[in-house]
């Protein structure tokens, strides 16, 4: 009879497994279905000159102001003359507030001058335009105001893509750590169980990987050949999105120590209270009241450890998007934090 029992058991665990699997991917799915894209992008709000303006005089500056702070390069904004020659001086500076001014070479002809910008926006996503303005009388001009997509195309997809598969992979790990220390810690010894946690570190090491590498491509020229161009992640490494992602990386490796206790040592130590519950004159009263101590300051440890890695990471997310930004941003990061978190 123990055979069968056994293998009812097995059964009943294998089918609890199963049943968790199906749930968390349920609810992954859902999370990410009903994750609309973010509309709170920087904009143009204004310039000096305006779209369309004819003056009298070349201006000494074009300014731009937009309806966030916005992270720029010094060919984030170039002004062309009416045969499409760049006179600024390639350096973009920021005048305050939300505006943000080029310096314009001196002796310009009258015509029509276009102004491109391609710049970053609180979240992280590139946005980019056109406008023109004239000075003295408006005139043709060889300059093409097409718009580019930036963020967009192969890249574009590719960077969307790692970032939902970073999500999921959060909310694997993270989720199914938690869950197995605060509901069922006999799941750390259980193989689907340890498949789940680690694919979702795996997920969410491989997307950051990738997004590290997409990243110089993707707010800028938006060309797969640039994603494995060195000066461009150099680049990358320097912005507060680049600093968020190898700081992703670096819990991630603190992560990866943790799954190997809780799923090492600690299912060790569990499986080993469980034989020792069926071996009751094994030991001796003080040899269990010991083992129970040393059990809970292990799960007491791996619980601290985990929510301070869970928290980095959600960190991660909150430091290089919109609730970093703001008067508010030191209520908003925590609160962005809280949010991931809750969600796995």
């Amino acid at each position: 009879m123990a055979p069968r029992a056994a293998a009812t058991t097995t059964g009943g665990v294998a089918f609890r497994v199963r049943a968790l699997l199906l749930l968390l991917l349920a609810v992954i799915g859902a999370v990410l279905a009903g994750a609309a894209p973010a509309s709170a992008h920087a904009a143009l709000t204004g310039s000096d000159p305006q779209q369309g303006a004819v003056v009298g005089r070349a201006p000494t500056q074009v300014s731009l102001t937009f309806s966030e702070k916005v992270a720029m390069s010094d060919d984030s904004v170039r002004v062309l003359d009416p045969k499409g020659k760049r006179v600024d001086t390639g350096k973009a500076t920021d005048l305050g507030g939300t505006t943000y001014g080029v310096k314009l070479h001196s002796g310009l002809p009258d015509g029509t001058f276009t102004v491109t910008y391609q710049v970053v926006s609180a979240d992280s996503h590139p946005v980019s335009g056109a406008f023109t303005f004239s000075v003295g009388a408006p005139s043709q001009t060889s300059v093409a105001l097409s718009d580019p997509a930036v963020g967009g195309g192969v890249v574009g997809a590719l960077y969307g893509v790692g970032r939902y598969v970073s999500y999921a992979g959060f909310i694997l790990l993270v989720g199914g750590a938690a869950f197995v220390l605060a509901c069922w810690q006999r799941g750390a010894g259980v193989r689907p169980v340890q498949r789940l946690v680690v694919s979702g570190w795996l997920a969410l090491t491989g997307a950051t990987l990738a997004l590290l590498l997409l990243r110089g491509s993707y707010v800028g020229s938006g060309k797969v050949g640039d994603i494995f161009d060195l000066t461009l992640l150099g680049q990358v490494l320097q912005t507060k999105a680049g600093a968020a992602l190898v700081s992703r990386l670096l819990l991630l490796a603190a992560g990866a120590l943790f799954i190997a206790v809780l799923f090492g040592a600690y299912a060790r130590r569990d499986e080993a209270d469980a034989t020792d519950e069926g071996d009751e004159g094994d030991a001796s009263d003080k040899g269990g009241v010991d083992a129970d101590a040393e059990k809970r300051d292990l799960t007491f440890g791996l619980a601290i450890g985990g929510a301070v890695v869970a928290a980095g990471l959600a960190a991660s997310w909150a430091m290089a998007e919109h609730a970093s930004t703001g008067i508010q941003a030191g209520l908003a990061m925590p609160v962005d934090v809280l949010h991931l978190l809750a969600v796995a």
